[in-house]
């Protein structure tokens, strides 16, 4: 879905790059059709040459793109499809079974669900590690005033 989403924003941005490679092209065939010399005709030629040349390869490119997005996509299918199947052959149980299945075809985590009613476990009361220290008493580390003796 993502790689759809960014071929058509490059597909939208080359659009944009070509019309306005488009005006000033227009614009300089103004200029120079108001005073036409031999020498300005043949670089306003040799300009539109290398643009069409340009909007070939945007083409070629945008093309070989979505050709490699396609085969990306069928390539995560097999790979699905794989799991899928690896899932079915070498699970021990059907819970197990019926859980990597789950988790495959809804992009989730396996977290095994409680029965209501029952204990709470050890894992119920556990918190996720956190990427900070707990404040204590006093300042803190990030204060403008930490570990600076007050003098009066």
């Amino acid at each position: 879905m993502e790689a759809s989403e960014n071929l058509w924003i490059a597909a939208a941005i080359a659009l944009a790059i070509g019309i306005i490679i488009g005006v000033v092209l227009t614009q300089i065939a103004r200029r120079v059709s108001s005073g036409p010399s031999s020498s300005t005709h043949a670089q306003l030629e040799s300009l539109q040459l290398r643009f069409e040349e340009y909007q070939q390869e945007v083409a070629s490119h945008f093309k070989t793109t979505a050709g490699l997005v396609s085969r990306l996509n069928r390539d995560y299918q097999d790979i699905q499809q794989h799991m899928t199947k690896g899932a079915v052959d070498l699970a021990p149980d059907e819970m197990t079974r019926e859980r990597l299945l789950a988790s495959l075809h809804q992009d989730t985590p396996l977290v095994e669900s409680k029965p209501r009613g029952s204990a709470p476990s050890v894992f119920d009361s556990m918190e996720p590690p956190r990427d900070y220290a707990p404040k204590q008493e006093g300042p803190g580390t990030l204060s403008e005033d930490f570990n600076l003796s007050k003098k009066a």
